[in-house]
Order: C-alpha cells, then structure tokens, then sequence
C-alpha cells in the first residue's frame, strides 16, 4: 500500500493480514512460525520419488534415435562426437 502523506509504501500480505518481519522476510501475523524458518524443515509428504523412467522403446527412439539425431544440428553434432570418441553405437 501506498501511504501518499509519508510517501512510503508498506507491503501487503497476500491473505490480508498485517505482515510482520522475522529473519528479514515478511510473514502474516498469527502464521505460526516460529522465527520465520519452520516450514522450511518440513518433510514433504505425498511426494514418492524413484519411479521416474518406465521403459517405453517408441519414446526412447522418437527421443534418442538416429533419425531424431540426425533431423537438428545439435544431434549431428552428438553422433559426431560419439564417433571421434569410437562409441560402438552412436545412436539408439
């Protein structure tokens, strides 16, 4: 908010409450925090990691096959370098 008699301007807290400073961030009054830093060291639930890749042979060779590498230049460029190295296979 702009305050046009002292020309400065407060910041507002996104859920109306009045902001209050801690550790030189801005925190809503009543937030429950504790020195500002709690919620930082909170453990993350509901997040399961570890099952990233699934194998799916038509994506991995629309993605990383010959015909991909050699459609850009920063694919010509890779299997150039994979055969200077002397790579068996340059390309899926």
């Amino acid at each position: 908010r702009h305050d046009p008699q002292s020309g400065t301007t407060t910041p507002v807290s996104p859920c109306g409450a009045a902001p209050a400073v801690s550790g030189g961030r801005m925190e809503p009054m009543g937030s429950g925090v504790v020195g500002g830093r709690a919620w930082g060291f909170q453990q993350i639930r509901g997040k399961s990691r570890g099952n990233e890749y699934q194998p799916n042979n038509w994506k991995r060779k629309r993605t990383h096959g010959w015909i991909k590498r050699i459609s850009t230049p920063g694919g010509i460029a890779v299997i150039l370098r994979r055969m200077i190295k002397g790579r068996k296979s340059l390309s899926h």
